[in-house]
């Protein structure tokens, strides 16, 4: 059976125990608030400044983007989702546009963003096997020197365990202990030359961090990167 990814996710975020937003990612906190040798965000520039979190889930990442300053904006791949974030933020005083689509049909304007944030998202497929159809949207919908903040799996990531090779560079998930990706297709990276191989189309100025650790039981093995759309 083919994997229905807008079914999936759509149970996840719209159920009874998925309508009110989780804690913000540790990480996006760290990035967005925090300050470190490689990357000093400055943080009195975010104030009116207009953001996309890109497979924004529950929302939670846009209620501390807008705390940060930020106009919020996002995308979800279903409208239930949509409107089940756009609830959630309404009833936190946080007026959000989020719309339906998918990383290879980004549903905003061109130059529409001073920052977009792709958190745990950027590498799900759909029926899509081109990445660079991702990182040509990615960069449509970003203003010149805007920024880019991803986060994506390590081929040793828990969600790869025993998966498939569709073609070189893309896996077919096949034991997701969640049972939401099983059947879907991920771009799956070597590292981080890769990474940054793949994204410099358009974008530049690559600053990496690494995440390493055994989360009870999960490899939660990650990478961060955050680089500048080519002006």
């Amino acid at each position: 059976m083919e994997h229905n990814a807008s079914q999936q996710w759509s149970q996840i975020y719209t159920s009874s125990s998925g309508t009110e937003m989780a804690f913000p990612s540790e990480y996006v906190i760290r990035i967005f608030k925090g300050k470190y040798p490689r990357l000093d965000l400055d943080k009195a520039s975010f104030r009116g400044k207009s953001i996309c979190d890109l497979g924004c889930g529950d929302g939670r990442n846009m209620l501390l983007l807008s705390q940060c300053g930020f106009e919020v904006s996002g995308m979800e791949i279903a409208p239930e989702i949509c409107q089940t974030v756009t609830r959630n933020l309404g009833n936190c005083n946080v007026n959000a546009d989020v719309r339906v689509g998918t990383n290879d049909s980004v549903p905003f304007e061109e130059c529409a963003f001073d920052f977009l944030l792709s958190w745990n998202a950027c590498y799900y497929m759909g029926h899509n096997d081109d990445f660079n159809k991702h990182i040509d949207e990615f960069a449509r919908v970003l203003k010149p020197n805007g920024l880019l903040v991803l986060s994506l799996p390590k081929k040793s990531c828990f969600i790869y365990k025993n998966c498939d090779i569709h073609k070189p560079g893309y896996a077919v998930i096949r034991e997701d202990p969640f049972n939401v990706r099983q059947g879907e297709i991920l771009r799956i990276f070597e590292g981080e030359s890769e990474i940054e191989t793949v994204f410099s189309r358009h974008f530049n100025n690559f600053v990496f961090a690494s995440i390493h650790d055994d989360c009870f039981g999960f490899e939660y093995h990650w990478h961060l990167a955050v680089c500048r759309k080519s002006e």
